[in-house]
């Protein structure tokens, strides 16, 4: 007589073959709604630990790609006593806690809905770990850990995938030198990178580099460098 696969490691099964094609594309292949669902729901009720606390890396990759969550569609898929559901929302809202933790950019909507979660499930980071509905325990720091690993990963693959190295060009490089201190310049390149800042250096980013990127990239400054060069370039060839 053939035994039935248990559930759960039908979707573990399903969970890691998604995610594990997720990793290895070239960060070009389109996602819908849909697709982010299905990752999503097999994640979050997959008897494996080890897939359960990718989660947040999905959401980071829908950050990266600028996919708005549509949270409605995903929690339809079960009533709200569901436990299913009840995964699916308590791992959304430690995710939104670990990326305001980690100083990382969410998706769009995830602070949305982790608001809407919070009255009911209280919070999750002081607690230190919930329960799933398949009776594991899932750890806040083994979800940190995951996320980490997944943006240094991702970082050293675009470095491997593509042979241009992350660092800016000698003469970005020299240009930089004359308006950022090394300090500010740090904080662009990490910026640029999709890196997470840390709180302080969030603050930082918004109340001074902004600032100088802003008056760099207004058209009028532009405007008035070139002409200026222009008008040096001319002149010089003049006393020739």
């Amino acid at each position: 007589m053939t035994q039935k696969t248990p559930e759960s490691n039908v979707e573990s099964g399903k969970a890691d073959l998604i995610f594990g094609s997720l990793l290895t594309d070239s960060g070009q292949k389109n996602l819908d709604d849909n697709q982010i669902i299905v990752i999503l729901d097999a994640l979050a009720n997959a008897a494996d630990a080890g897939l359960v606390v990718r989660f947040p890396a999905v959401l980071a990759i829908c950050a990266r790609r600028g996919l708005v969550l549509n949270y409605q569609a995903l929690f339809s898929r079960y009533p709200e006593t569901n436990p299913k559901r009840q995964n699916l929302e308590k791992l959304l809202l430690a995710s939104a806690m670990i990326f305001n933790l980690q100083g990382f950019e969410p998706p769009i909507n995830l602070p949305e809905i982790a608001a809407s979660l919070k009255s009911k499930y209280g919070d999750l980071l002081s607690m230190g770990k919930f329960k799933l509905s398949n009776g594991r325990h899932i750890t806040m720091q083994d979800l940190q850990h995951a996320l980490k690993a997944y943006t240094t990963n991702r970082l050293k693959s675009q470095a491997h995938q593509d042979k241009t190295p992350l660092s800016p060009s000698s003469a970005l490089d020299v240009y930089l030198d004359r308006l950022f201190s090394a300090k500010q310049k740090e904080l662009v390149f990490k910026k640029r990178e999709g890196r997470g800042l840390t709180k302080t250096e969030r603050e930082y980013f918004s109340r001074i580099i902004r600032k100088k990127l802003e008056a760099i990239a207004n058209e009028e400054v532009v405007g008035l460098a070139r002409d200026l060069i222009h008008k040096k370039h001319k002149s010089d060839i003049t006393k020739l």
